[in-house]
Protein backbone atom coordinates (compact mmCIF):
# COMPACT_ATOMS: atom_id res chain seq x y z
CA UNK A 1 0.00 0.00 0.00
CA UNK A 2 2.22 2.68 1.18
CA UNK A 3 5.77 3.31 0.02
CA UNK A 4 6.86 5.83 2.48
CA UNK A 5 8.24 4.33 5.33
CA UNK A 6 8.49 5.81 8.95
CA UNK A 7 12.19 4.38 9.04
CA UNK A 8 12.79 7.20 12.20
CA UNK A 9 10.88 4.44 14.32
CA UNK A 10 13.61 1.50 13.06
CA UNK A 11 14.33 -0.84 15.94
CA UNK A 12 18.32 -1.69 16.38
CA UNK A 13 19.86 -4.02 13.86
CA UNK A 14 20.41 -6.65 15.74
CA UNK A 15 16.18 -6.93 17.42
CA UNK A 16 15.09 -8.92 13.83
CA UNK A 17 18.57 -10.00 12.48
CA UNK A 18 18.79 -12.22 15.12
CA UNK A 19 15.47 -14.07 13.63
CA UNK A 20 16.66 -14.06 10.74
CA UNK A 21 19.74 -15.47 10.66
CA UNK A 22 18.76 -18.12 12.95
CA UNK A 23 16.09 -19.00 10.55
CA UNK A 24 17.32 -20.96 8.16
CA UNK A 25 19.41 -23.58 10.27
CA UNK A 26 16.08 -24.96 11.54
CA UNK A 27 15.26 -25.71 7.73
CA UNK A 28 18.59 -27.40 7.35
CA UNK A 29 18.42 -29.43 10.24
CA UNK A 30 14.63 -30.65 8.95
CA UNK A 31 16.33 -31.86 5.93
CA UNK A 32 19.40 -33.52 7.90
CA UNK A 33 16.34 -35.16 10.00
CA UNK A 34 14.69 -36.54 7.22
CA UNK A 35 17.95 -37.70 5.52
CA UNK A 36 17.85 -39.80 8.96
CA UNK A 37 14.70 -40.97 8.98
CA UNK A 38 13.54 -41.55 4.97
CA UNK A 39 10.74 -42.98 4.00
CA UNK A 40 8.99 -43.01 7.53
CA UNK A 41 8.47 -39.20 7.37
CA UNK A 42 6.61 -38.95 4.43
CA UNK A 43 4.17 -42.62 4.85
CA UNK A 44 1.32 -40.70 7.29
CA UNK A 45 0.99 -36.81 8.55
CA UNK A 46 1.18 -38.54 12.20
CA UNK A 47 4.53 -40.70 11.82
CA UNK A 48 6.58 -39.02 14.95
CA UNK A 49 9.55 -37.85 12.53
CA UNK A 50 6.73 -36.24 10.07
CA UNK A 51 5.52 -34.59 12.91
CA UNK A 52 9.50 -33.02 13.98
CA UNK A 53 10.37 -31.94 10.37
CA UNK A 54 7.22 -30.35 10.05
CA UNK A 55 7.62 -28.21 13.11
CA UNK A 56 11.39 -27.48 12.40
CA UNK A 57 10.14 -25.71 9.56
CA UNK A 58 7.02 -23.85 10.59
CA UNK A 59 8.19 -22.93 14.15
CA UNK A 60 11.70 -22.62 13.58
CA UNK A 61 12.24 -21.33 9.81
CA UNK A 62 8.63 -19.73 9.43
CA UNK A 63 8.09 -18.73 13.01
CA UNK A 64 11.97 -16.80 13.17
CA UNK A 65 11.79 -15.53 9.83
CA UNK A 66 8.32 -14.09 10.46
CA UNK A 67 8.92 -13.20 13.85
CA UNK A 68 12.04 -11.08 13.23
CA UNK A 69 10.10 -8.97 9.91
CA UNK A 70 7.22 -8.05 12.08
CA UNK A 71 9.24 -6.68 14.53
CA UNK A 72 11.28 -4.87 12.47
CA UNK A 73 8.34 -4.01 9.68
CA UNK A 74 5.45 -3.14 12.21
CA UNK A 75 7.07 0.09 13.68
CA UNK A 76 8.24 1.18 10.39
CA UNK A 77 4.88 0.32 8.04
CA UNK A 78 2.74 1.81 11.00
CA UNK A 79 4.66 4.28 12.26
CA UNK A 80 4.59 3.53 16.02
CA UNK A 81 6.57 2.73 18.70
CA UNK A 82 8.19 -0.70 19.35
CA UNK A 83 7.46 -0.66 23.34
CA UNK A 84 9.21 -3.66 25.20
CA UNK A 85 10.73 -4.84 22.12
CA UNK A 86 14.39 -4.56 22.81
CA UNK A 87 14.63 -5.95 26.31
CA UNK A 88 11.89 -8.63 24.86
CA UNK A 89 13.18 -10.01 21.72
CA UNK A 90 16.10 -11.85 23.18
CA UNK A 91 13.68 -14.03 25.29
CA UNK A 92 11.30 -14.31 22.68
CA UNK A 93 14.32 -15.77 19.96
CA UNK A 94 15.43 -18.10 22.88
CA UNK A 95 11.94 -19.46 23.87
CA UNK A 96 11.17 -19.59 20.37
CA UNK A 97 14.55 -21.58 19.13
CA UNK A 98 14.90 -23.55 22.40
CA UNK A 99 11.04 -24.51 22.48
CA UNK A 100 11.03 -25.59 18.74
CA UNK A 101 14.25 -27.85 19.53
CA UNK A 102 12.62 -29.53 22.57
CA UNK A 103 9.36 -29.97 20.78
CA UNK A 104 10.86 -31.80 17.92
CA UNK A 105 12.96 -33.73 19.88
CA UNK A 106 9.58 -34.58 22.21
CA UNK A 107 7.87 -35.87 18.79
CA UNK A 108 10.98 -38.02 17.36
CA UNK A 109 12.04 -39.56 20.89
CA UNK A 110 8.37 -40.33 21.87
CA UNK A 111 9.49 -37.93 25.53
CA UNK A 112 6.70 -35.88 27.92
CA UNK A 113 9.22 -34.02 29.55
CA UNK A 114 9.96 -32.67 26.24
CA UNK A 115 6.76 -32.27 24.66
CA UNK A 116 6.12 -30.43 28.19
CA UNK A 117 9.19 -28.16 28.47
CA UNK A 118 8.90 -27.54 24.44
CA UNK A 119 4.81 -26.39 24.93
CA UNK A 120 5.96 -23.81 27.91
CA UNK A 121 8.82 -22.58 25.94
CA UNK A 122 6.90 -22.06 23.21
CA UNK A 123 3.77 -20.36 24.58
CA UNK A 124 5.95 -17.86 26.53
CA UNK A 125 7.42 -16.57 23.38
CA UNK A 126 4.06 -16.42 21.19
CA UNK A 127 2.41 -15.26 24.50
CA UNK A 128 5.43 -12.27 24.75
CA UNK A 129 5.33 -12.11 20.97
CA UNK A 130 1.68 -11.14 20.47
CA UNK A 131 2.07 -8.89 23.64
CA UNK A 132 4.59 -7.05 21.98
CA UNK A 133 2.79 -6.58 18.67
CA UNK A 134 -0.44 -6.12 19.84
CA UNK A 135 0.86 -3.27 21.97
CA UNK A 136 2.62 -1.91 18.79
CA UNK A 137 -0.26 -2.16 16.50
CA UNK A 138 -2.97 -0.70 18.86
CA UNK A 139 -1.13 2.60 18.37
CA UNK A 140 -2.39 5.15 15.72
CA UNK A 141 -0.74 3.92 12.74
CA UNK A 142 -0.57 5.93 9.37
CA UNK A 143 -3.49 6.00 7.17
CA UNK A 144 -1.79 5.12 4.40
CA UNK A 145 -0.82 1.79 6.08
CA UNK A 146 -4.34 1.07 7.66
CA UNK A 147 -4.68 -1.93 5.08
CA UNK A 148 -1.19 -3.36 6.22
CA UNK A 149 -1.75 -2.93 9.61
CA UNK A 150 -5.07 -4.36 9.71
CA UNK A 151 -4.79 -7.40 8.36
CA UNK A 152 -1.21 -8.26 10.29
CA UNK A 153 -3.50 -7.62 13.70
CA UNK A 154 -5.74 -10.31 11.84
CA UNK A 155 -3.10 -12.74 11.34
CA UNK A 156 -1.55 -12.10 14.90
CA UNK A 157 -5.00 -13.11 16.31
CA UNK A 158 -5.13 -16.05 14.35
CA UNK A 159 -1.55 -16.65 16.07
CA UNK A 160 -2.76 -16.67 19.82
CA UNK A 161 -5.46 -19.26 18.06
CA UNK A 162 -3.14 -21.18 16.35
CA UNK A 163 -0.45 -21.04 19.52
CA UNK A 164 -3.53 -21.91 21.76
CA UNK A 165 -4.83 -24.85 20.28
CA UNK A 166 -1.11 -26.00 19.78
CA UNK A 167 -0.52 -25.84 23.53
CA UNK A 168 -3.76 -27.86 24.05
CA UNK A 169 -2.54 -30.60 22.13
CA UNK A 170 0.50 -30.87 24.18
CA UNK A 171 -1.50 -31.22 27.06
CA UNK A 172 -3.44 -34.03 25.31
CA UNK A 173 -0.61 -35.50 24.01
CA UNK A 174 0.97 -35.87 27.67
CA UNK A 175 -2.01 -37.19 29.00
CA UNK A 176 -3.19 -33.83 31.03
CA UNK A 177 -6.44 -33.14 29.07
CA UNK A 178 -8.78 -35.75 27.20
CA UNK A 179 -10.10 -34.49 23.42
CA UNK A 180 -9.71 -35.88 20.24
CA UNK A 181 -6.51 -34.68 18.99
CA UNK A 182 -7.31 -35.40 15.18
CA UNK A 183 -9.92 -33.16 15.51
CA UNK A 184 -7.65 -30.52 17.48
CA UNK A 185 -4.76 -31.34 15.29
CA UNK A 186 -6.66 -30.17 12.19
CA UNK A 187 -8.13 -27.16 13.95
CA UNK A 188 -4.18 -26.06 14.90
CA UNK A 189 -2.91 -26.66 11.45
CA UNK A 190 -5.35 -24.68 9.93
CA UNK A 191 -5.16 -21.67 11.82
CA UNK A 192 -1.58 -21.97 12.14
CA UNK A 193 -1.23 -22.21 7.92
CA UNK A 194 -3.80 -20.11 6.80
CA UNK A 195 -4.83 -17.55 9.75
CA UNK A 196 -1.29 -17.05 10.54
CA UNK A 197 1.40 -17.87 7.59
CA UNK A 198 -1.37 -17.04 4.89
CA UNK A 199 -3.16 -13.78 6.14
CA UNK A 200 0.46 -12.63 7.11
CA UNK A 201 2.10 -13.14 3.59
CA UNK A 202 -0.97 -11.52 1.84
CA UNK A 203 -1.01 -8.81 4.53
CA UNK A 204 3.06 -8.28 4.08
CA UNK A 205 2.74 -8.52 0.35
CA UNK A 206 0.45 -5.31 -0.10
CA UNK A 207 4.04 -3.63 1.32
CA UNK A 208 6.85 -5.31 -0.21
CA UNK A 209 5.77 -6.30 -3.12
CA UNK A 210 4.78 -3.07 -4.65
CA UNK A 211 8.36 -2.05 -2.66
CA UNK A 212 10.83 -4.60 -3.95
CA UNK A 213 9.34 -5.56 -7.24
CA UNK A 214 8.38 -2.21 -8.48
CA UNK A 215 4.85 -2.87 -9.86
CA UNK A 216 2.26 -1.04 -8.86
CA UNK A 217 0.02 -0.63 -4.93
CA UNK A 218 -2.74 -2.98 -4.87
CA UNK A 219 -6.48 -1.52 -4.86
CA UNK A 220 -7.28 -0.27 -1.32
CA UNK A 221 -10.58 -2.20 -1.31
CA UNK A 222 -8.90 -5.62 -1.95
CA UNK A 223 -6.59 -5.10 0.69
CA UNK A 224 -8.99 -4.50 3.29
CA UNK A 225 -11.17 -7.36 2.14
CA UNK A 226 -9.00 -10.36 1.43
CA UNK A 227 -7.44 -10.68 5.27
CA UNK A 228 -10.94 -10.52 7.08
CA UNK A 229 -12.40 -12.40 4.28
CA UNK A 230 -9.94 -15.19 4.54
CA UNK A 231 -10.27 -15.07 8.32
CA UNK A 232 -13.89 -15.05 8.27
CA UNK A 233 -13.75 -18.54 6.02
CA UNK A 234 -11.40 -19.69 8.40
CA UNK A 235 -13.96 -19.09 11.59
CA UNK A 236 -16.39 -20.40 9.80
CA UNK A 237 -14.88 -23.95 8.76
CA UNK A 238 -13.61 -24.10 12.33
CA UNK A 239 -17.55 -23.65 13.49
CA UNK A 240 -19.01 -26.24 11.31
CA UNK A 241 -15.84 -28.40 11.57
CA UNK A 242 -15.51 -28.80 15.62
CA UNK A 243 -19.84 -28.80 14.96
CA UNK A 244 -19.74 -31.85 12.40
CA UNK A 245 -22.06 -30.13 9.91
CA UNK A 246 -21.92 -30.06 6.39
CA UNK A 247 -21.38 -26.19 5.79
CA UNK A 248 -18.01 -26.32 7.37
CA UNK A 249 -16.86 -26.15 3.84
CA UNK A 250 -18.37 -23.23 2.46
CA UNK A 251 -15.59 -21.64 5.45
CA UNK A 252 -13.09 -23.25 3.68
CA UNK A 253 -14.62 -22.80 -0.04
CA UNK A 254 -14.51 -18.60 1.00
CA UNK A 255 -10.63 -18.78 2.74
CA UNK A 256 -9.57 -20.99 -0.35
CA UNK A 257 -11.44 -18.41 -3.07
CA UNK A 258 -9.42 -15.36 -1.28
CA UNK A 259 -6.16 -17.08 -1.19
CA UNK A 260 -6.14 -17.80 -4.83
CA UNK A 261 -7.50 -13.98 -5.34
CA UNK A 262 -4.93 -13.03 -3.94
CA UNK A 263 -2.38 -14.98 -6.25
CA UNK A 264 -3.95 -14.29 -9.27
CA UNK A 265 -3.88 -10.67 -8.77
CA UNK A 266 -0.37 -10.67 -7.55
CA UNK A 267 0.90 -12.53 -10.78
CA UNK A 268 -0.72 -10.13 -12.68
CA UNK A 269 0.69 -7.09 -11.37
CA UNK A 270 4.15 -8.94 -11.40
CA UNK A 271 3.25 -9.81 -15.15
CA UNK A 272 2.45 -6.17 -15.26
CA UNK A 273 5.79 -4.28 -13.92
CA UNK A 274 7.65 -2.86 -16.33
CA UNK A 275 11.03 -3.98 -15.23
CA UNK A 276 12.57 -6.77 -16.36
CA UNK A 277 11.81 -10.55 -13.76
CA UNK A 278 14.73 -10.95 -11.74
CA UNK A 279 15.43 -13.59 -9.52
CA UNK A 280 13.28 -12.35 -6.67
CA UNK A 281 10.53 -12.37 -8.95
CA UNK A 282 11.19 -16.26 -9.85
CA UNK A 283 10.24 -16.67 -6.20
CA UNK A 284 7.56 -14.94 -6.09
CA UNK A 285 6.17 -17.07 -8.98
CA UNK A 286 7.07 -20.23 -7.27
CA UNK A 287 5.29 -19.21 -4.02
CA UNK A 288 2.06 -18.22 -6.04
CA UNK A 289 2.10 -21.06 -8.03
CA UNK A 290 2.19 -23.34 -4.76
CA UNK A 291 -0.62 -21.11 -3.66
CA UNK A 292 -2.98 -21.83 -5.99
CA UNK A 293 -2.33 -25.55 -6.49
CA UNK A 294 -2.60 -26.10 -3.07
CA UNK A 295 -5.95 -24.39 -2.81
CA UNK A 296 -7.21 -26.19 -5.87
CA UNK A 297 -6.27 -29.71 -4.39
CA UNK A 298 -7.95 -28.42 -1.45
CA UNK A 299 -10.77 -27.95 -2.93
CA UNK A 300 -11.13 -30.70 -4.99
CA UNK A 301 -13.88 -33.21 -3.85
CA UNK A 302 -12.33 -36.42 -4.94
CA UNK A 303 -8.98 -38.11 -3.95
CA UNK A 304 -7.97 -40.09 -0.49
CA UNK A 305 -5.64 -38.52 2.26
CA UNK A 306 -4.08 -35.46 0.58
CA UNK A 307 -2.14 -34.31 3.17
CA UNK A 308 1.01 -34.74 2.56
CA UNK A 309 0.98 -33.10 -0.67
CA UNK A 310 -0.73 -30.19 0.68
CA UNK A 311 1.69 -29.37 3.25
CA UNK A 312 4.72 -29.37 1.14
CA UNK A 313 2.74 -27.39 -1.46
CA UNK A 314 1.45 -24.89 1.20
CA UNK A 315 4.05 -24.83 4.09
CA UNK A 316 7.72 -25.57 1.47
CA UNK A 317 5.89 -23.88 -1.98
CA UNK A 318 4.20 -21.32 -0.92
CA UNK A 319 5.52 -20.03 2.64
CA UNK A 320 9.43 -20.82 2.65
CA UNK A 321 9.67 -19.92 -1.13
CA UNK A 322 7.78 -16.41 -0.12
CA UNK A 323 10.13 -16.02 3.10
CA UNK A 324 12.99 -16.73 1.06
CA UNK A 325 12.86 -14.28 -1.48
CA UNK A 326 11.78 -11.90 0.90
CA UNK A 327 15.07 -12.75 2.89
CA UNK A 328 17.57 -12.29 0.53
CA UNK A 329 15.59 -8.38 0.01
CA UNK A 330 15.09 -7.82 3.74
CA UNK A 331 18.47 -8.37 5.29
CA UNK A 332 21.00 -7.03 2.75
CA UNK A 333 18.45 -3.95 2.95
CA UNK A 334 18.83 -3.71 6.75
CA UNK A 335 22.12 -4.09 6.20
CA UNK A 336 22.70 -1.32 3.83
CA UNK A 337 20.29 1.09 5.80
CA UNK A 338 22.49 0.36 9.34
CA UNK A 339 25.57 0.57 7.82
CA UNK A 340 24.83 4.18 6.12
CA UNK A 341 23.03 5.22 9.05
CA UNK A 342 26.23 4.10 11.18
CA UNK A 343 28.65 6.42 8.99
CA UNK A 344 29.97 3.17 7.25
CA UNK A 345 31.21 2.79 3.70
CA UNK A 346 28.94 0.39 2.60
CA UNK A 347 28.17 -1.21 -1.20
CA UNK A 348 24.72 -0.93 -2.76
CA UNK A 349 22.27 -3.96 -1.77
CA UNK A 350 22.67 -5.30 -5.12
CA UNK A 351 26.59 -5.45 -4.61
CA UNK A 352 26.10 -7.16 -0.89
CA UNK A 353 23.82 -9.75 -2.52
CA UNK A 354 24.13 -10.16 -6.07
CA UNK A 355 21.97 -12.11 -7.80
CA UNK A 356 23.91 -15.08 -8.54
CA UNK A 357 23.62 -15.86 -4.56
CA UNK A 358 19.29 -16.47 -4.41
CA UNK A 359 19.48 -18.05 -8.21
CA UNK A 360 21.29 -20.79 -7.22
CA UNK A 361 19.80 -21.08 -3.68
CA UNK A 362 16.27 -20.76 -6.06
CA UNK A 363 17.55 -24.06 -7.59
CA UNK A 364 17.97 -25.98 -4.94
CA UNK A 365 15.31 -24.78 -3.51
CA UNK A 366 12.92 -25.78 -6.45
CA UNK A 367 14.09 -29.34 -6.54
CA UNK A 368 13.60 -30.13 -2.89
CA UNK A 369 9.93 -28.58 -3.14
CA UNK A 370 9.68 -30.80 -6.75
CA UNK A 371 11.62 -34.11 -4.84
CA UNK A 372 9.39 -33.68 -1.56
CA UNK A 373 6.18 -33.62 -3.69
CA UNK A 374 7.72 -36.99 -5.05
CA UNK A 375 8.05 -38.42 -1.51
CA UNK A 376 4.83 -37.61 -0.64
CA UNK A 377 3.39 -39.28 -3.41
CA UNK A 378 5.54 -42.42 -3.27
CA UNK A 379 7.53 -42.78 -0.32
CA UNK A 380 11.12 -44.50 -0.70
CA UNK A 381 14.92 -43.15 -1.09
CA UNK A 382 13.51 -40.25 -2.95
CA UNK A 383 12.79 -39.17 1.18
CA UNK A 384 16.17 -39.36 2.00
CA UNK A 385 17.41 -36.99 -1.38
CA UNK A 386 14.38 -34.67 -0.60
CA UNK A 387 15.96 -34.03 2.32
CA UNK A 388 19.52 -33.84 1.63
CA UNK A 389 18.29 -30.93 -1.23
CA UNK A 390 16.14 -29.19 1.52
CA UNK A 391 18.91 -29.16 3.76
CA UNK A 392 21.35 -27.67 1.04
CA UNK A 393 19.18 -25.28 0.17
CA UNK A 394 18.52 -23.57 4.11
CA UNK A 395 22.05 -23.51 4.16
CA UNK A 396 22.79 -22.08 1.34
CA UNK A 397 20.98 -19.45 2.49
CA UNK A 398 22.11 -19.69 6.22
CA UNK A 399 25.54 -19.52 4.77
CA UNK A 400 24.64 -16.12 1.68
CA UNK A 401 22.97 -14.27 4.94
CA UNK A 402 25.50 -14.63 7.17
CA UNK A 403 28.68 -13.67 4.69
CA UNK A 404 26.55 -10.18 4.27
CA UNK A 405 26.00 -9.69 7.74
CA UNK A 406 29.47 -10.55 8.79
CA UNK A 407 30.70 -8.25 6.32
CA UNK A 408 29.24 -5.08 7.66
CA UNK A 409 28.37 -6.45 11.66
CA UNK A 410 31.95 -5.19 12.61
CA UNK A 411 32.02 -2.34 11.57
CA UNK A 412 28.68 -0.95 12.05
CA UNK A 413 29.00 -2.16 15.67
CA UNK A 414 31.80 0.28 16.39
CA UNK A 415 30.31 3.00 15.29
CA UNK A 416 26.86 2.59 16.81
CA UNK A 417 26.68 0.19 19.45
CA UNK A 418 23.26 0.01 19.83
CA UNK A 419 22.58 -1.23 16.15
Amino acid sequence: MQRKLAFEHTPGLALPLRFLLAAPWFGALAGLLLVWQGAEAMTTRWAPATLAVTHLITLGYLGMAMAGSLLQMVPVVAGVELHWGRKLAPGIWGALGGGTLLLACGFLCGLPWCLRAGGVLLAGAFALLVAVLARALAQRSSPAALPVVAGIRQAVLALGGAAGAGVTLVAVLVGAVRLQPAVWTNVHAAWALVGWVGVLVVSVVFQVVPMFQSTQLFPRPLAFALPPLTMAGLALWTAGYLADRPWQWMGAGLAGVCLAVFAVYTLLLLKRRKRAADVSTWYWWLALGALLASVVLQLCPRGGDKSLVLGVLFIGGFAVSAVNGMLYKIVPFLLWYHGQHAGCDVPGVRQMMPDSEPRVQLAWHAASVVLLLGAALAPGWLAQLAGAVLAAACMRLGFDLALAAVSLRRPASAQNPES
